[in-house]
């Protein structure tokens, strides 16, 4: 695993393993999490970054996927739902 990356703000504070996710995921579906969807994205999305070119274990690699399909799905609901205009003047921390 690299020692650097560039890596996107999130009040999500938790260690990028395979059992947060599931923590995070298992919050969101009880409606007790206390992030926003745009932080639970962005927790993803360096999820994917931390682990993109490593040789990883199997449970973990699935969770990758999961955690990419969950960072994509919220770039196409964005992409979707505004206009270019709105997203450009958006705050969506």
């Amino acid at each position: 695993m690299a020692n650097f990356f560039n890596l996107n703000s999130t009040s999500i504070n938790l260690p990028y393993i395979y059992e947060n996710l599931i923590v995070l995921l298992t919050q969101i579906i009880k409606g007790k999490n206390n992030f926003s969807d745009y932080d639970f994205a962005q927790w993803c999305d360096n999820f994917t970054i931390i682990f993109e070119d490593d040789e990883v274990s199997k449970n973990t690699e699935h969770v990758l996927l999961i955690a990419g399909d969950i960072e994509c799905q919220w770039d196409l609901f964005l992409v979707n739902t505004y206009s270019i205009e709105e997203l450009q003047k958006m705050d969506l921390t």
